[in-house]
């Protein structure tokens, strides 16, 4: 009888794994995205639980009542969660980059199918989220997210989390640098495009018998495209940059659950 009691005690732990690990991948850049199909990724995740189950530290006074259990299942999905979103920013800083140079280049009807996301997207928003996924994948990033899971698992106790006050301000910060980033990824296409809006204006008081209207359409993408194609290495330097941050941002998250 205490074989099987200690048996299941340790299935319950390993589930308690498994949850984070999918939490985790539900929002996490790369493994989240719709590229992966979902077996392979639940797969995936209950053999990185099996590979951190023998680290687990197994507490003395483990409750198997229902509804206690219960709130450990959730908390450990929230856990990998806020670790999934606070790795995903870069990803949606991206696509907010790429979403302001739709706008701007006259592209917000052009929408295709994006498998990644699974909806119609507009063909900016693509290429900056492709570009920043290659370059994550480039720089090992998929790899130090799979580390930083290892690594909570090290400081954050399957059965004592805590979210302190600091795991707050730290989401509310990282959300929003969004725009910051976005702003930051599409400044140089966004300034050539603004300079071009103010010279068609004055074209359009100085020669109002012009089509400005019509003519902006084709002189906006020529533009926006040609700023693109000469600032790609600023852009990659500049994911770079923020990819590296972005890795202490997610153990500055890690830490702020550790419980005091």
């Amino acid at each position: 009888m205490d074989n099987i009691t200690e048996g299941l005690k340790l299935f319950c732990l390993w589930l308690l794994a498994l949850t984070r690990v999918v939490g985790f991948f539900v929002q996490a850049p790369i493994w989240g995205s719709r590229h992966f199909d979902k077996k392979v990724l639940v797969a995936l995740a209950a053999s990185i639980a099996i590979i951190v189950f023998p680290e687990l530290p197994v507490p003395k006074n483990f409750s198997f009542e229902p509804f206690t259990y219960f709130l450990m299942i959730v908390t450990q999905i929230t856990v990998g969660l806020v670790i999934g979103f606070a790795s995903f920013m870069i990803m949606a800083a991206a696509q907010f980059g790429g979403e302001l140079l739709d706008t701007q280049m006259g592209l917000s009807v052009a929408a295709s199918f994006d498998p990644a996301s699974g909806t119609s997207v507009n063909m900016m928003r693509r290429l900056k989220f492709y570009l920043a996924m290659i370059l994550y994948l480039c720089m090992d990033g998929h790899h130090f997210l799979l580390r930083a899971v290892f690594r909570s698992f090290e400081l954050i106790p399957l059965t004592g989390v805590e979210f302190t006050g600091d795991v707050v301000p730290q989401m509310i910060k990282l959300t929003g640098s969004i725009y910051i980033l976005g702003i930051h990824i599409a400044a140089p296409a966004l300034a050539a495009l603004f300079i071009t809006q103010i010279g068609l204006g004055m074209l359009a008081r100085v020669a109002p018998q012009m089509n400005v209207f019509m003519l902006s359409f084709p002189l906006n993408i020529a533009v926006g495209l040609t700023l693109i194609s000469s600032s790609m290495y600023i852009l990659v330097m500049t994911y770079s940059d923020y990819f590296a941050k972005n890795n202490d941002d997610v153990m500055r998250v890690i830490q702020a659950m550790i419980p005091k």
